[in-house]
């Protein structure tokens, strides 16, 4: 199948790791080769197409090659000359994608197919089989990443306050002003139709494309930076996990983190059958309210911001709460935390507690329904 795109990205590593996306893609489902190993020059050859730029060998050798012991980028891995795409957490989450990709350029000729359809496809079919490791990158060496993450995260929570109190809050607050922002313009899209949501991985793509294109409007100065990062791994006090979205917004040096959980329902799941659970994804938000509060607590992030979209209007308006489910009630106006939650849903004991205090605020917009929930002022 022919590759249409062209020029989708000016980022040299990114289009590196797209061409490796794409071959990878390729061989599994249309040559059917079920082939992870890339010859360098395949990947060349197609970034080429990707990106303007020049793409020497030294960006697949050694700049993108976490293998290589001068590497910038923790792309690839490698198997001699041949390179393969890395899998989720090879290296503790730590450079491994692009933070910015290109989600709704099209792929292949002939094809409806999206990047962000490749990326769905990325993390849940390639980073679920098992493949060969050639490490170069010792044990002692990730257990080192990981110190100094631990040490770094130590620091950042040292130094950095809440938004109120942070030396130089103002970006901070306009980082937290853009997410709303992109949250909006979110809203208002899916609920017009331009966007099509069918899961909560492409939810978590779409808003994060979304919010990339407002960030810029926050930045007015040199020393001003703001990066996303998806899945990001981070520390809840007991073990690592992967917030759906973290920002990092660095002022001269100094940093603040903003974790963003994610939360989608639809009456209709993606396979085409009618979606249950409705108690557990009532649950589900707040234990993503939880979490961010872990976050925060654990010097992981320095503010959180839970975002919820459902077509089911049961989440929203209810005339009767009469089952165990309404524990967690999400119907809007409903004030909620600086409390903790067990009872128990799906047959599973639950132990959630929330220091903060929130408030489901619901947008409507076409079939959908929308809510930002971040903690209320005290």
């Amino acid at each position: 199948m022919k590759i249409i795109a062209k020029e989708i990205t000016n980022e040299v590593p990114t289009a590196v790791w797209l061409a490796a996306l794409i071959k990878t893609y390729s061989n599994f489902e249309i040559e059917k080769t079920q082939t992870y190993w890339l010859a360098q020059r395949d990947i060349q050859d197609i970034a080429s197409l990707l990106c303007y730029k020049n793409i020497d060998s030294a960006r697949i050798s050694q700049w993108c090659n976490g293998d290589h012991i001068n590497n910038t980028y923790n792309y690839l891995r490698s198997k001699g000359a041949l390179r393969r795409l890395t899998i989720h957490n090879e290296f503790n989450g730590v450079k491994e994608l692009p933070r910015e990709l290109p989600v709704d350029s099209l792929i292949f000729e002939d094809s409806d197919m999206k990047l962000i359809d490749l990326l769905e496809w990325y993390n849940k079919i390639y980073c679920s089989i098992t493949v060969d490791v050639y490490q170069t990158v010792t044990v002692e060496t990730v257990s080192n990443i990981k110190k100094n993450e631990e040490k770094a995260s130590v620091i950042f929570n040292t130094n950095t306050k809440t938004p109120n109190g942070l030396k130089n809050n103002e970006l901070s607050i306009r980082a937290i002003n853009a997410v709303k922002e992109a949250w909006d313009v979110f809203s208002r899209k899916v609920g017009g139709g331009i966007i099509q949501i069918n899961k909560e991985a492409s939810m978590q793509l779409h808003f994060a494309y979304v919010l990339q294109q407002v960030i810029p409007l926050v930045i007015y100065q040199d020393d001003e930076k703001i990066d996303i990062e998806l899945e990001t791994s981070i520390f809840d006090g007991e073990k690592l996990r992967e917030t759906d979205v973290m920002m990092i917004i660095d002022k001269g040096g100094e940093i603040f983190k903003i974790a963003l959980e994610l939360k989608c329902y639809k009456k209709i799941a993606s396979s085409g059958g009618n979606r249950g659970a409705t108690d557990i994804f009532m649950k589900d938000i707040y234990l993503d309210l939880q979490l961010l509060e872990l976050y925060c607590k654990h010097g992981g992030a320095d503010y959180g911001i839970s975002l919820i979209m459902t077509d089911h209007s049961y989440f929203v308006h209810s005339d009767k709460k009469d089952g165990k489910c309404w524990d967690y009630d999400t119907t809007h106006g409903t004030e909620i935390g600086d409390k903790r939650y067990t009872t128990p849903i799906g047959g599973k004991p639950i132990d959630i507690i929330l220091d903060n205090r929130y408030c489901f605020n619901w947008q409507s917009e076409g079939e959908y329904f929308f809510a930002l929930m971040e903690k209320l002022p005290d």
